[in-house]
């Protein structure tokens, strides 16, 4: 008796679980991809100045899971640029997209994807982060990376951040800062 009420529990912890990680590592179909790597071409035109690339260092990542209430196969996109007006000077974004259904009208058709919000993330001389590192669980992005801190040079921040993102009920990009790594309130 005893060994099946244990049996039970592990299914049943199990079952709960279960949709946790799978929320964290979905993937998406070869449409959603390559919608989505047309909206990432299309985040570093605006964003960049015509002379900025992407740094290969940290390449673009593409994450999907669920960032919203609605159970779909949203993205989160991680991008950099380096080099604005032919300078050293870097800087990584986050945007966050929501699938929404297909929709025809009026001649015209909706996108897979709708860009809910964008911020920068970090900079030479601010931050960095290891976009390798994002996961997604609980509708929200969590990233880990280094920031600068005293007297480390503007190429070379040392101090190891981890920072989870989430979209709030405005729409706006909301930053947690975690335990020991929280950002002295003066520091920008």
């Amino acid at each position: 008796m005893k060994f099946l009420l244990n049996l039970l529990l592990c299914g049943l912890i199990l079952t709960v679980f279960k949709p946790a990680v799978a929320a964290s590592s979905r993937t998406a179909t070869p449409a959603q991809q390559a919608a989505m790597k047309a909206e990432l071409a299309r985040l570093i035109t605006q964003f960049g100045d015509g002379i900025a690339e992407t740094y290969s260092g940290n390449p673009s990542v593409i994450k999907y899971g669920q960032l919203f209430d609605d159970n779909k196969n949203d993205a989160v996109v991680l991008f950099n640029l380096e080099g604005f007006g032919g300078s050293n000077h870097q800087a990584e974004f986050i945007a966050f997209f929501q699938e929404q259904a297909p929709a025809d009208i009026a001649g015209k058709h909706s996108r897979p994807y709708r860009l809910v919000a964008v911020t920068k993330l970090g900079q030479r001389g601010w931050r960095a982060f290891d976009f390798a590192s994002a996961s997604i669980r609980q509708h929200a992005v969590t990233l880990k990376g280094v920031e600068t801190g005293a007297g480390d040079a503007l190429c070379c921040p040392s101090v190891e951040i981890t920072r989870t993102f989430h979209i709030d009920e405005y729409g706006h990009i909301v930053e947690t800062k975690a335990g020991a790594d929280k950002r002295r309130a003066d520091k920008q």
